[in-house]
């Protein structure tokens, strides 16, 4: 569908190609795929209206679209959550040529498109949410595709032709953005997941503990989100990346000497002190990773990583370590790790042990509330025990 031309708003590319030049130049310039989006939500506002940025991913072999990342002014509601990390096949749909084809779509009513179209379950989400109109702009590099970025509005025949050309003239460099930083961070951490599943090998793991951490970790962001307290601090995004970072929590113990990391019997005080410091090890094996590579931007593109190696093994009261951190010292991040870590560990089966029932796994988790355990996440986990166990009853590996 074309953009409608308004005689009211000609000019809102005209006069500004310096600000467009400088967009083009800054917009490399952000050490991760979020930050790059931040910076597009921040910044192209004088170029084009929105209320909600989306942007879905090309995954499988250009198979299906995957809603990886989304920012709302706020007056969008339930995105990204309603869309984050869907997989949606591409086959027949408009979606799918409007990657093959590279043209841009302008949809000026969203309720008008939909009539009489094949129910789609995105359709239905975004409506809901209250976008009215939209830009999906293809992004490829010569013939790889990238994704599809949108622009959506809550008001209706919004979007012109100036607004079309705008996107078309910086589509390529948020392609090539958008690419690189995919790139590095999955170069990155592929690196530095290969150092988990070393990790946890050495300790008699299986490396399906480090994946299990992070869907459990995942539940417990939803679950804290779902409280008003933590709507700010638990993003989509946020979410996101403690389910990627969750499981190199113990990623300092390639450090830890195997005598005292395979010793099959207690450790002595002084072994107990050096296998403590994986937690620093840890700390110290991701910040040396970015620190490769993210010098000139000076951002931390492990910040969480590093936040959960290092004080996953903290507890709520204080006793815990390495810096005997108690209460809300500890990272919220590092709090959530800390019960996902337990809860997994009391519900396998390890060479010295059986594992223990469900229950017996949660009343455990539920008697380190206040102690252990920040008693805020006990007391969502205890209130959605139901949700918990269905999560736990699908990452059961079969006997």
């Amino acid at each position: 569908m074309a953009a409608k031309s308004n005689p009211r708003d000609t000019s809102s590319t005209n006069g500004k190609t310096e600000g467009l030049i400088s967009l083009i130049e800054n917009l490399n310039k952000n050490a991760s795929f979020s930050e790059a989006l931040g910076f597009i939500f921040k910044s192209f506002a004088p170029f084009v209206p929105y209320n909600y940025i989306g942007v879905a991913l090309v995954k499988n072999g250009s198979s299906s679209l995957e809603a990886s990342f989304g920012i709302s002014d706020g007056t969008i509601k339930g995105l990204p959550e309603g869309l984050m990390n869907k997989q949606y096949n591409l086959s027949g749909t408009s979606l799918e040529n409007i990657l093959k084809t590279g043209t841009v779509r302008v949809i000026n009513d969203l309720k008008s498109y939909v009539k009489g179209r094949p129910a789609k379950e995105y359709n239905n989400i975004i409506l809901k949410a209250g976008v009215r109109s939209s830009i999906s702009l293809p992004l490829s590099i010569n013939d790889k595709h990238i994704g599809i970025i949108f622009f959506s509005s809550n008001q209706k025949n919004i979007y012109t032709d100036e607004h079309v050309k705008f996107l078309k003239a910086v589509a390529s460099s948020i392609a090539i953005s958008f690419d690189k930083n995919i790139f590095v961070n999955n170069l990155l951490y592929s690196s530095i997941l290969a150092l988990a599943k070393l990790a946890e090998a050495r300790d008699g793991e299986t490396g399906d503990h480090i994946f299990r951490i992070g869907s459990y970790c995942e539940l417990i962001c939803h679950l804290l989100r779902e409280d008003s307290k933590y709507k700010d601090a638990i993003t989509p995004e946020y979410t996101f990346n403690i389910k990627r970072f969750s499981p190199m929590h113990d990623i300092g113990k390639v450090g830890v000497r195997d005598a005292v990391l395979l010793k099959p019997g207690k450790l002595t005080e002084a072994e107990f002190e050096e296998m403590k410091q994986h937690t620093i090890y840890g700390a110290k094996v991701l910040r040396a990773a970015e620190d490769n590579i993210l010098y000139e931007s000076g951002r931390s593109l492990f910040g969480l990583g590093i936040e959960i190696a290092e004080n996953h093994h903290e507890k709520w009261d204080g006793t815990g370590y390495p810096y005997g951190k108690k209460g809300e010292e500890i990272p919220l991040s590092a709090r959530i790790v800390a019960v996902a870590d337990v809860f997994d560990a009391l519900t396998s089966k390890r060479p010295y042990k059986e594992p223990l029932s469900f229950d017996e796994s949660l009343k455990i988790i539920i008697e380190g509330s206040g102690s252990h355990f920040d008693p805020e996440i006990v007391r969502v986990i205890k209130q959605n025990k139901d949700r918990l166990f269905e999560l736990y009853n699908s990452l059961k590996t079969p006997s």
